[in-house]
């Protein structure tokens, strides 16, 4: 069932995909500064199902490839975002229906609400991860493959990039590699020649969004989002909230007290330690990420693990925490989300389980955290 997003809707939408976004899929501030800015009162975007497309139609997925603490520092560009899908439209002729989030977070999901919105389209409800993750080829279109040859642009402040040749095009990943990795590996050699942050305009048939979108995460970062404000506006606890609308866990209640962070090949890398408080007195955790929060610690014991939602929240007012704001003395409550079962079939786990980051660990699933 279709329904409509305004613009008094954008500050739960930001906020409950960057609670889904683990840490990264950009920083939320950005996307409510340029959607209100853009968006006016009367703005309604119709929030659709993939099924609802018309067969032989397109959707379009505008989205920011980089760094999570580069995003901080450079706000998000519009002319680099207007060139990507100037370049792309042309070629669909008029079959261009719907635009959709490449991954939710708390600036990747604005760009498309924008897109729609400026173009009178509707926005799918869905996007290929159900998270944020750093790295292309672990979205479920690449996992699960989809319609190849569609047209797709990078961009930047100064327009359209070239993406050098791909030297093996492998989309089966017949060469024990994960399907999509040439593709990522152009793309962030662009992206970090142009100092970690550009734009990725592609386009998707439907009938292949139709077998690899996760479905509703949309409207499940809109029900989290909604719970939080609620929660606060009646002084309620807002991390009950976010367990309760995402059907989540708390793993610890604690204060962040080390950050450790290098950027390495487009990347932000890091380790956040967190102590336990009041009823977690003398439990600690530790989380790694990659943009994201990959694996969680508690007392020296691996717990939870990708590809299952890992996210900080502040747990007086269930803000959520990117990586790119992680500093010591924040109050924070760590959670365990489920992930979308499109993540934790075998094949997806090659692209998105804990050895695809480079650990030698299991999958331990958000069910056993």
């Amino acid at each position: 069932m279709s329904y409509a997003i305004h613009r008094s809707d954008v500050s739960a939408l930001a906020l409950g995909s960057a609670v889904l976004g683990c840490g990264g899929g950009g920083n939320s501030y950005y996307g409510q500064l340029v959607a209100r800015r853009l968006l006016s009162e009367e703005t309604e975007v119709r929030v659709i199902d993939v099924n609802d497309m018309e067969p032989g139609s397109f959707a379009i997925s505008p989205a920011a490839v980089g760094a999570t603490l580069v995003a901080l520092e450079k706000p998000p560009s519009l002319i680099a975002l207007r060139a990507g899908l100037d370049a792309v439209t042309p070629a669909l002729k008029g079959r261009l229906t719907a635009f959709f989030a490449g991954e939710i977070g708390g600036l990747q999901c604005i760009f498309p609400l924008l897109a729609a919105a400026q173009a009178g389209l509707p926005l799918l409800d869905g996007d290929g991860m159900g998270r944020a993750f750093p790295e292309l080829q672990m979205t479920t279109f690449s996992i699960y493959g989809t319609t190849r040859g569609l047209p797709h642009a990078l961009s930047s402040d100064r327009g359209i990039l070239p993406l050098p040749p791909i030297n093996h095009p492998d989309p089966a990943g017949s060469s024990g590699e994960p399907p999509g990795i040439h593709f990522e590996r152009a793309v962030r050699k662009v992206c970090t020649e142009e100092g970690g942050l550009i734009y990725l305009t592609a386009v998707f048939d439907q009938e292949s969004l139709s077998r690899t979108l996760v479905r509703g995460s949309i409207s499940l970062a809109l029900r989290i989002g909604r719970a939080v404000e609620s929660a606060r506006a009646s002084a309620t606890d807002p991390i009950r909230a976010i367990i309760d609308a995402a059907d989540g866990k708390p793993l610890l209640v604690g204060k962040v007290v080390d950050v450790e962070r290098q950027f390495r090949a487009g990347h932000d890398w890091g380790t956040v330690r967190v102590e336990g408080v009041d009823e977690d007195r003398g439990h600690r955790a530790e989380i790694a990420f990659k943009n994201e929060y990959l694996i969680v610690k508690l007392d020296d014991e691996v717990v939870l693990t990708v590809p299952d939602l890992i996210a900080l929240v502040e747990t007086e007012s269930g803000t959520p925490v990117s990586t790119d704001i992680l500093r010591p003395g924040l109050r924070v409550t760590v959670l365990a989300l489920p992930a979308s079962p499109l993540l934790t079939t075998p094949i997806a786990l090659k692209s998105v389980g804990p050895s695809a980051f480079g650990y030698d660990l299991p999958y331990i699933s958000f069910r056993s955290a």
